[in-house]
């Protein structure tokens, strides 16, 4: 009696394995490339709009048979602008115009909210001191036995015992980056990572996943805490 083999189905499982690992595979590479381009046209977008459809709109009208729209010249104007506020700001009757333009901001309740907590946000980016979250550490935080990377954003906080055991400022972010909760923890809990902070941020926004180089977490606790050269004396 011949016996005739059943034919295997074309992949069965292991098709199905494929095609999900494929289109995984593709959706890593375009989900980076697909953000990308939408968070660059929203700033094109929002940045152009500022001054882009007025100075179009005086081309129009200042050259003959002009019909077209120019992209960018938004931008341009902006950047501009700005070049030209930051040039003049080391004028003295500059700063007093911008003066006294803070003081009617901060005569009105809501406008005077949201300029006060942009500004403290920004200042600090744009002085002469070191900028904030130079430092990447490691805290036990929220309890014994679970650590979490952090960014330090203030190493003068003073808990009024003095020592080298005073508090410092640290800044645990989400992986969305502007959201997340600063934490006073003592010096000494806070051990300085050997990591940059371009690494922690791809760190953090990936959740974890992206990781330069393996986290020691025995050598890092066992590491100094943060010195205190940046407290005042």
């Amino acid at each position: 009696m011949s016996t005739e083999s059943t034919p295997t189905v074309g992949g069965g499982p292991e098709l199905g394995a494929t095609l999900r690992q494929s289109f995984l595979a593709g959706l890593l590479v375009l989900l980076p490339v697909l953000v990308t381009y939408k968070v660059l046209y929203f700033a094109f977008v929002a940045v152009d709009g500022l001054f882009g459809p007025t100075i179009n709109k005086v081309l129009s009208h200042t050259i003959d048979d002009w019909d077209y729209y120019v992209p960018g010249v938004g931008i341009l104007t902006t950047l501009l602008v700005v070049l030209g506020i930051g040039y003049f700001t080391r004028y003295l009757a500059f700063t007093r115009i911008v003066a006294w333009a803070e003081s009617m901001l901060e005569r009105i309740p809501i406008a005077r909210t949201i300029y006060s907590a942009v500004k403290q946000v920004v200042t600090p980016f744009a002085g002469k001191q070191a900028l904030p979250f130079s430092k990447v550490v490691m805290i036990e935080y929220p309890m014994p036995g679970r650590y979490m990377l952090g960014l330090l954003s203030n190493e003068q906080v003073d808990d009024g015992r003095g020592g080298a055991d005073d508090l410092v400022v640290v800044f645990v972010p989400s992986n969305h980056l502007h959201l997340g909760h600063p934490v006073m923890v003592p010096r000494s809990h806070a051990h300085p990572m050997d990591m940059t902070t371009e690494e922690a941020v791809k760190y953090l926004v990936s959740a974890g996943s992206v990781l330069t180089h393996p986290i020691d977490l025995r050598r890092t606790l066992q590491t100094d805490a943060i010195d205190a050269e940046s407290k005042s004396a």
